[in-house]
């Protein structure tokens, strides 16, 4: 009796602790990118707006007078973004995209973007772990 309960007490930790710890560190994106978009209604738009900045208009001034999203007043800044902080479809381009590249129209559910990258921060490994860190603690206090 006391094996089987060693032995489910050890499965129990595996499972409780181990396995998210183990899929928490391997999903960790060491890499942030900051980003900038225009966001418009049709997909038209997006592609004439794109031609004009391949022409030569700067990508903030075309993000000033046709972008529909609120970041229009930081040029479309949209900051420092991780791995699924942003839409899926967005992020599978904007992870494809070099630095200071205009992407071509992108469809997510809040219309069509233009994406541009302006920077790329990665975390060293001490930064990593204190996110799993932070993360142990939250399991911590929740288990107890």
């Amino acid at each position: 009796m006391k094996i089987i309960v060693k032995t489910l007490c050890y499965i129990l930790a595996v499972f409780c602790i181990w396995f998210p710890f183990a899929y928490f560190h391997s999903s960790l994106d060491k890499k942030e990118i900051k980003s900038s978009h225009i966001l418009v209604e049709t997909e038209q738009e997006a592609i004439d707006i794109k031609k004009q900045i391949d022409e030569g208009k700067s990508f903030e001034e075309m993000v000033e007078k046709y972008s529909l999203c609120p970041s229009k007043e930081d040029k479309g800044d949209l900051g420092y973004k991780s791995r699924k902080m942003l839409f899926p479809e967005f992020e599978k381009v904007q992870y494809k995209l070099k630095l200071n590249e205009v992407s071509d129209p992108v469809k997510t559910s809040a219309g069509w973007h233009l994406i541009k990258n302006y920077d790329l921060k990665y975390y060293s490994d001490k930064e990593s772990f204190s996110k799993i860190h932070s993360y142990n603690e939250f399991l911590v206090r929740f288990l107890n």
